[in-house]
């Protein structure tokens, strides 16, 4: 089985990506499994205490998948448990690829190649001004455009990391170009894989949850040129400005324009004002949010 692990910052479209890679033939698209790099790899494999950890963890019990039919059965690699696994979600026999969506999945590339013996790695980078006007507003995650760019930093490095560490079997792929020419986009993946057969042109979001349904209200339907776009006229001078105080040259680099905000300063006072209201975000506000959307 073919494991195409998505991963960039939040934000950035995996999602949407693996949306558009579902009418891969034998393909699964499952919901993010975050689960699967806190839960060790352990050797000799035993699948029961696997099982039993799966089974504890709140992010795989959305999948709403009964692991105990995979107790009796010898498992010698994670790739094997993992196709049953992927193979009981969603009732294909035999999956053939598994792509997976989880932001996070750049930051553990070598375990992952390590431990899935076809890993592909696809590197999606978006505007860091378009994700921090998409990631903001929301109950987890950075709550300033300064915090925001450090953390959008951090992301985008382990991408260009893992191409590094396996240039072969991972690849780059910008949000604005797959909403520009999506066809273009999604054919170099294919090419990567190996050109596999697709079912049709069928979009689709069944795999999102439920209560993540709403930040993912694009999904499932056809890129639209406009949103790469429209966080141009949400930020404020001084939002962008906090944002391109650290990303600027990273920006620049990837080849987006930026956009001058000499009339906006980042003093020290400005960033102290925002270091506490990142802090009274994290800490207070957002928990709450959190726990209230996800009863």
């Amino acid at each position: 089985m073919k494991c195409i692990f998505i991963g960039g910052a939040d934000r950035s479209g995996t999602t949407m990506l693996a949306s558009l890679l579902a009418n891969i033939k034998d393909s699964v698209v499952a919901p993010e499994s975050l689960f699967k790099t806190d839960i060790p790899f352990e050797y000799p494999i035993s699948i029961e205490n696997y099982s039993q950890q799966l089974n504890k963890d709140k992010r795989f019990k959305r999948w709403g998948v009964d692991t105990s039919r995979l107790n009796n059965t010898d498992y010698q690699t994670y790739d094997d448990i993992y196709q049953d696994i992927l193979s009981l979600y969603s009732s294909n026999p035999a999956p053939q690829y598994w792509i997976d969506h989880s932001p996070n999945n750049l930051m553990y590339a070598k375990l992952l190649n390590s431990t899935f013996k076809e890993s592909y790695f696809i590197h999606i980078v978006r505007d860091g001004r378009a994700v921090a006007n998409s990631q903001i507003p929301l109950e987890w995650g950075e709550n300033t455009f300064l915090q925001s760019s450090r953390a959008w930093l951090n992301k985008i490095l382990y991408g260009f990391m893992a191409q590094s560490l396996f240039p072969e079997k991972t690849i780059l792929i910008k949000y604005e170009d797959l909403l520009i020419d999506s066809e273009k986009e999604i054919a170099k993946i294919l090419t990567l894989l190996g050109k596999p057969q697709l079912n049709g042109a069928s979009i689709n979001n069944d795999f999102v949850p439920d209560f993540s349904k709403k930040q993912h209200a694009l999904v499932g339907k056809a890129p639209e040129t406009s949103r790469s776009q429209a966080w141009k006229a949400k930020l404020t001078q001084q939002n962008i400005a906090d944002f391109q105080y650290y990303a600027g040259d990273a920006l620049n680099i990837l080849g987006y324009e930026l956009i001058d905000t000499s009339n906006e300063k980042v003093t020290k006072k400005h960033m102290i004002k925002e270091f506490f209201k990142e802090m009274w975000f994290k800490k207070v506000i957002n928990p709450r949010k959190y726990k209230l959307k996800r009863k």
